[in-house]
């Protein structure tokens, strides 16, 4: 009986659902892990303003997502920096070797993993980045001068 309503369903089924689905193309993968390490000498990087970048330091195996077009200066430490398309992801590329003086530049958005040989990275970026530790610092900064305008009276 059950092969009979196989059979029923098998000629009363259209064409199209019984040929298999052609095999789909593999799409390109897109470049989101596509950085550049270049070296500059510290004449040179005092001369693109470099050293007034904001800093914050990297241990190992921190990870960061960076979009388009940063840059990332290392002013301490040596290592390996290592791209991926995702946070937690395989690295694409091989290891790019970085120390003091390498400017890391993103050519599009990646995920990158820094890999320190001892100690930690110092890492300058042309922007303040971290902007909870900016956000913190200036409530710390209004609660006291508040405190010090209520209490004004009272110190003398």
């Amino acid at each position: 009986m059950q092969s009979l309503i196989a059979v029923a369903l098998l000629l009363m089924a259209p064409a199209a659902a019984l040929t298999p689905p052609t095999p789909a193309r593999a799409r390109p993968r897109t470049a989101l892990r596509s950085i550049k390490v270049t070296y500059i000498e510290p004449d040179a990087a005092a001369e693109m303003g470099v050293r007034e970048w904001p800093f914050s330091d990297r241990k190992d195996g921190a990870e960061e997502t960076v979009p388009a077009g940063a840059q990332r200066y290392v002013l301490k430490g040596t290592g390996t920096v290592e791209c991926s398309d995702y946070a937690g992801g395989v690295a694409d590329d091989e290891a790019q070797t970085v120390g003091p003086g390498s400017l890391v530049e993103c050519e599009a958005q990646t995920n990158l993993r820094w890999r320190c040989e001892e100690g930690q990275f110092t890492v300058l970026t042309p922007s303040f980045e971290d902007w909870t530790e900016y956000l913190s610092t200036v409530a710390i900064l209004i609660l006291f001068f508040g405190f010090l305008l209520a209490n004004a009276g009272s110190f003398g």
